[in-house]
């Protein structure tokens, strides 16, 4: 079963803000909604607040529950739970998915990234992101930079030998 987003995929945006939404991630946000039934919508979240971010954070169903929860577990007022509210209540709408798999990205999404006639999907694991095109370059750019950092110079570096292990300033998003 299918419950990770993976993978790129270049889609065309209509003047309407129509786009589909490529056809594994589709089968991952069914997978990844507890409230899913056959012949009905998954949820989707986009979540557009990140003043740094160049694209558009997408939830399934279950992904944005389990943020929902984190948001609701901090002490209500803190600093941390107004940026989460923010972030992911303020800032990030349920989106509508049709029977075709296309959807209507927000104008205030759309607007954020600058988003033209295409849209990049790239998947992020219990997450996806859509971004312009030309700033998957930017993006490939920054995390060259962090493996750079990471591999502190040894070219046959694996990433994956820091796993587990608590690192600064190596970025998320």
């Amino acid at each position: 079963m299918d419950r990770r987003f993976q993978g790129e995929s270049l889609n065309k945006v209509d003047g309407k803000g129509r786009v589909s939404i490529p056809v594994k991630f589709r089968r991952v946000l069914q997978n990844s909604d507890k409230h899913y039934q056959p012949g009905g919508a998954p949820r989707l979240y986009i979540a557009y607040g990140d003043p740094k971010a160049n694209h558009l954070e997408c939830l399934s169903g279950d992904a944005f529950d389990e943020i929902d929860a984190i948001i609701r577990a901090e002490r209500r007022g803190s600093a941390l739970r107004r940026v989460l509210e923010h972030l992911y209540y303020a800032k990030c709408d349920e989106i509508s998915v049709d029977e075709t798999g296309r959807l209507v990205l927000p104008i205030a999404a759309r607007d954020k990234i600058g988003l033209g006639e295409e849209a990049l999907f790239q998947g992020k694991g219990d997450k996806f992101h859509i971004l312009k095109p030309d700033d998957a370059a930017l993006s490939e750019e920054g995390f060259e930079a962090i493996l750079e950092t990471l591999g502190q110079g040894d070219e046959y570096f694996d990433p994956l030998s820091l796993a587990g292990q608590s690192q600064t300033g190596a970025g998320s998003s």
